[in-house]
């Protein structure tokens, strides 16, 4: 079983390679930094950095809260919600920035006044006044009169009867003036994306921060991978280099492992693009049953390796729906107040304003894909010390040489089949399925851009 920490110092800083093989740009997460600060210092300083390099990108971030207690199999399903959230935040921002959104804005405003003085809309308390002065010595009268019939009673109870005399204090109020004010604004953004590159995402404080990037490069390799394009010159060793790349990630992963999911580009010797899909599911406890914990361990491993190749499709074509209604009503009040207390009238004047503000936000995101030649890469099960829980993290691969590879192969065994049903031998099967091209060894990647 792997061991992954949360917060390794090894992984404190997200690092991508440039052409060169000198660092890009550094995504700082330390224990003091904010997620939203060190993603928008990151993503401004990789554009800039690239632009230099001649490479035109447009990049977008979403950060989203990781709402699962740590320690439960709950925690991993809420990163991966989680990261669909930040996802689809991502891909609106670049909408927005693109030119697709579409924004409506609407006020109103209500105004209501009550003419005349203020005092003359509480004079009713006057009469109000003199009729709980009259009701007071009635009842002070009748007081009396029971003291007087009833000379048992004691001290206290005299007091208690002197204090229940009515205390003559009156209260009016009314709104003079009143202002509500609505204002709405609306947002919306229906776009497609083909080629929108995952260049970081990182577990942070309780949040997940994913950021995306777009280019020509990106969204022509996007097309390959749409139209299932296979490679005029095959490279025999794509799934090694790839499996390679994989474990590189895996050791400079800022942060959790679990930060890994989404798809990720890298570039192979032979010049072509992969696409690799990373997908998370969580690791449930075993069980007494072995019937059971195989049932189990099999459909925890399916769903890891679902989210993996979803990554794949959400790459090649992505479609976004987002509306955003942003309220704010303001609703401020002018009354008058009267207070008469036996013999002290005082007016006085009362302004109150209450202001609700509200944000309410709703995404779609749709992709589909028909795949063929992609291959799962990796998968094993980790141990994240820093959230207590166990899953699943699986990879899948797609690159144009992996398609050739497996066409190659599937005509080779139906060539084989057809000779064996027409009686021939099966000469060269040793060679049946062998990828043309020369075989290289895996080399080390510096072009990721």
């Amino acid at each position: 079983m792997f061991k992954a920490s949360i917060l390794r110092a090894s992984l404190a800083i997200g690092t991508l390679i440039c052409a060169t093989g000198a660092v890009a740009a550094q995504l700082n997460i330390d224990e003091n930094t904010s997620l939203f600060d060190a993603i928008e210092d990151y993503q401004f300083q990789m554009e800039s950095e690239l632009l230099a390099s001649g490479k035109n990108y447009h990049m977008a971030y979403g950060i989203a809260g990781i709402a699962g207690a740590k320690g439960s199999t709950a925690y991993v399903t809420s990163v991966n919600t989680a990261y669909q959230f930040a996802l689809a935040q991502a891909y609106a921002q670049l909408a927005s920035e693109l030119g697709a959104e579409m924004i409506s804005a609407e006020t109103s405003v209500n105004v209501t006044s009550t003419g005349g003085p203020a005092e003359a809309l509480v004079a009713d308390c006057e009469e109000r006044h003199q009729a709980a002065k009259q009701d007071a010595e009635a009842k002070e009268s009748f007081v009396d009169v029971v003291k007087g019939a009833i000379r048992s009673l004691s001290s206290s109870d005299e007091e208690k009867a002197v204090k229940s005399k009515l205390d003559s204090v009156i209260e009016c109020s009314a709104t003079t003036d009143r202002r509500l004010i609505t204002d709405v604004v609306s947002r919306a953004v229906n776009d497609s994306f083909s080629g929108a590159r995952i260049v970081q995402s990182v577990i942070h404080q309780g949040q997940i921060g994913v950021i995306i990037g777009l280019s020509a490069d990106t969204a022509e390799v996007a097309g390959i991978l749409s139209s299932q394009q296979s490679s005029a010159k095959p490279n025999p060793a794509a799934k090694t280099e790839i499996q390679q790349w994989v474990r590189t990630q895996l050791d400079a992963q800022a942060g959790s492992v679990l930060g890994l999911v989404g798809s990720r580009m890298t570039k192979l010797s032979n010049g072509e693009w992969a696409i690799i899909g990373f997908g998370i599911a969580p690791a449930s406890e075993r069980s007494a049953s072995n019937v059971m914990n195989s049932s189990r361990t099999q459909s925890e491993r399916k769903i890891s390796e679902t989210n993996a190749i979803r990554e794949l499709a959400r790459f090649s074509n992505m479609a976004i729906a987002h509306k955003l209604d942003q309220s704010t009503k303001d609703d401020t009040k002018h009354s008058v107040k009267r207070l008469i207390e036996d013999g002290s009238d005082t007016v006085s004047q009362l302004q109150e304003s209450v202001v609700i503000s509200q944000l309410e936000q709703a995404y779609k995101t749709q992709a589909t894909l028909r795949l063929k030649g992609a291959s799962k890469i990796y998968a094993k099960k980790y141990s994240d010390d820093g959230s207590g829980v166990d899953f699943y993290l699986t990879a899948y691969a797609w690159s144009p040489s992996m398609l050739s590879a497996a066409q190659q192969f599937r005509a080779a065994g139906n060539a084989a089949f057809d000779k064996g049903k027409s009686g021939g031998a099966n000469i060269g099967a040793s060679t049946q399925g062998k990828a043309t091209g020369s075989t290289r060894s895996a080399p080390v990647i510096s072009e990721d851009w």
